[in-house]
């Protein structure tokens, strides 16, 4: 069961949304004076639903609606048609674009069209779920591009809050984090993970190399609480635990 964390200054973290493995998806979103600043959408559009309703039961005069995706897998990706049809302006790293709209042999769909299709079918062969199961557990999922997109570090400012956009690529090329300095909260998306081995089969040792240079520069931040893909709400130290499992994989 989803569980919603206060983290001050009109700072949310959600932990325990549907992962396919178990392990749980982490979101976020933050008040500002007009806009609901949502990090990521979860996996299923009835996670997408529970992001949207409890964001609107802690508002007062927000009517506006903003989603920052953090990377472009589907655990953290499926739910943003919830978002679109709030009328979310979407933001995201250019390479997230890229994979979105990328084209694939044979049938020259873009990857935005197999996307749902393809984990369906991970969700059938590895997961043990019947097909029926999987489309209705994964809901009505549309995928579109981003409407805003980055190439690097760049603030964000929304109304009254300033939000650090922070490209943080090694667990993949669009991977970025989230830092509220008002609050000093980092939403680090999958750049970290809390107590359980890193997803590190999407790369390699130069990837590995990269994902600790993004960690350094995270672990430079004044960030008080991590809000990690998965796992816990947790602090600076899970930082040096996930730099400590990449150089022990290059070390072997």
């Amino acid at each position: 069961m989803p569980e919603l964390h206060h983290l001050g200054n009109d700072t949310y973290g959600v932990t325990g949304l549907r992962h396919i493995a178990g392990i749980g998806v982490n979101a976020g979103f933050i008040l500002t004076s007009e806009t609901i600043v949502h990090i990521d959408s979860g996996m299923t559009i009835s996670d997408g639903e529970y992001l949207i309703e409890t964001s609107k039961e802690k508002t007062t005069t927000q009517d506006k609606v903003l989603l920052i995706l953090t990377h472009h897998h589907s655990d953290h990706i499926f739910g943003m048609s919830v978002f679109k049809e709030a009328g979310a302006k979407v933001i995201a790293h250019d390479n997230l674009r890229k994979f979105l709209t990328h084209r694939r042999l044979p049938s020259f769909k873009t990857l935005r069209d197999s996307y749902k299709p393809f984990i369906v079918k991970m969700m059938v062969n590895r997961f043990s779920y019947t097909k029926e199961r999987a489309e209705r557990e994964l809901g009505d999922v549309k995928l579109f591009p981003p409407d805003q997109v980055f190439k690097d570090d760049t603030t964000l400012q929304v109304d009254d809050r300033e939000l650090l956009l922070l490209h943080t690529p090694g667990h993949v090329p669009s991977e970025i984090s989230i830092y509220h300095p008002k609050s000093q909260t980092l939403f680090a998306g999958d750049a970290i993970y809390e107590g359980m081995p890193l997803t590190t089969r999407f790369g390699g040792p130069k990837e590995w190399k990269q994902w600790i240079n993004s960690l350094e520069k995270l672990e430079r931040l004044d960030a008080k609480t991590i809000v990690p893909g998965h796992g816990r709400i947790c602090k600076k130290d899970e930082i040096t635990r996930n730099i400590e499992y990449l150089k022990g994989l290059l070390n072997k």
